[in-house]
């Protein structure tokens, strides 16, 4: 849900961009923006699609520290709550429990 606020946001702006840089009827200033707008509003998409962490990863974060420590023999309700919807989410799965948890650890 948050990912598509800063989708929306930079659609509206690419919008507004290509229709001022219209106003003018000069077709080097239209492709010039187009050249520039277009490019930044893939990068950011792209970025922001790649780059959102769900809340029930952020909240296990203790419960991976904790497996991480137990080399796995403690597994938290948190963390097996966000390895199993990992594992619903990404089939088939491209990490392990352990990396898994490395990863929440790394990044929470």
């Amino acid at each position: 849900m948050d990912l598509c606020k800063p989708l929306a946001i930079a659609f509206l702006a690419s919008i507004g961009n290509l229709a001022s840089a219209a106003e003018n009827n000069n077709p080097f200033q239209g492709a010039l923006m187009l050249t520039s707008v277009a490019p930044f509003v893939i990068t950011s998409g792209a970025t922001a699609g790649t780059s959102y962490i769900p809340e029930l990863f952020k909240s296990s974060k203790s419960d991976a520290l904790a497996f991480i420590g137990s080399d796995g023999e403690i597994r938290g309700a948190q963390f097996e709550q966000a390895c199993r919807y990992y594992r619903s989410t990404y089939k088939p799965a491209l990490m392990s429990d352990a990396q898994l948890a490395l990863a929440i650890a790394a990044a929470g």
